[in-house]
């Protein structure tokens, strides 16, 4: 799937009307002279402003967003995604939702459905702060994927969810569960936010000595999910201080597990270094290759900026 924006700039021209009233001659040389020097002066200025914006490239408000969403091995697609329209992103930036029904869970596919349904949804509905925007689109679809469960059945399944939104050329994101975002900025990959898995709480019992390390990383439920959408309250969130400040070359890319657990940061950052278009085709290509029989479902959404 395939989202593209254009940079839209607008300008503005003044006028300056200068009225002159009747006098002497030889004042009115001086004044000449001095209208002349003011000109000479007012258009060095605006020559050396007109480089010194040229030396600052202007970030597009649209960026280009690419996705890769495939099945996998999995008998079912339990990953879902959506991009809002970038058309508008002018007005209301442009956002990029990323969920992942829990594997083997009942109504896996209908959760993560819910959280990328019910977040666009309500995003045409917001304006204002971006953060306090996500924050409400994730009570929203918790509030929606609760309901879809019902009581009996909240925390028997669930799904994770990882928000993206590029507004005013600043990036703002929320998670939950172990979805990843990350930057990939001059050559580096750097992961953004925190994955809500067992093994943080594994660690602060090593920190507290209550088992050694070696204890923690073998744990078999290491990876385990502690935080998500459906358990009724969420127990977990990411949520930065600071939003990015979105330079141009910058990559955001958002995305579920059966990626990062597929291909190393090495391979992701490869691929993020080509255009977007490429770089999306390359993704999908290098887990393709690897032919794993357990692939899990897999989906990435690129924002370039």
């Amino acid at each position: 799937m395939i989202k593209a924006a254009g940079a839209i700039q607008h300008t503005a021209d003044g006028a300056a009307i200068m009225t002159v009233y009747a006098v002497p001659a030889i004042a009115i040389c001086i004044m000449a002279v001095l209208l002349l020097i003011a000109a000479a002066v007012l258009a060095y200025m605006l020559v050396n402003r007109k480089k010194a914006k040229a030396q600052k490239p202007l970030l597009r408000e649209c960026p280009e967003v690419w996705a890769v969403h495939e099945q996998g091995a999995r008998e079912y697609q339990e990953d879902s995604y959506v991009v809002s329209d970038t058309d508008n992103a002018d007005v209301y930036g442009t956002l990029a939702v990323v969920s992942d029904g829990m594997g083997g869970l009942e109504k896996g596919d209908q959760v993560s459905d819910t959280v990328v349904t019910t977040a666009i949804n309500g995003f045409y509905r917001m304006q204002g702060d971006s953060d306090q925007i996500l924050l409400a689109l994730l009570t929203w679809a918790n509030q929606a994927v609760n309901g879809l469960l019902g009581p009996a059945q909240q925390g028997k399944s669930g799904a994770t969810v990882v928000m993206g939104l590029l507004k005013n050329s600043k990036f703002h994101y929320l998670s939950v569960g172990d979805s990843r975002i990350c930057l990939y900025r001059n050559g580096r990959l750097i992961q953004l936010n925190r994955e809500h898995v067992f093994r943080n709480e594994l660690m602060l019992r090593v920190v507290n000595k209550e088992i050694s390390f070696q204890e923690a990383s073998a744990h078999p439920k290491a990876a385990g999910l502690t935080g998500y959408l459906g358990q009724g309250q969420i127990k977990h969130i990411d949520l930065p201080a600071q939003p990015v400040e979105a330079l141009p070359g910058d990559r955001f890319i958002l995305m579920s597990d059966g990626v990062y657990n597929a291909l190393s940061n090495e391979e992701i950052s490869s691929a993020l270094d080509k255009e977007p278009k490429a770089a999306a085709e390359a993704i999908h290509q290098m887990i393709a290759n690897k032919n794993y029989s357990n692939q899990d479902n897999y989906t990435a959404v690129i924002m370039a900026c």
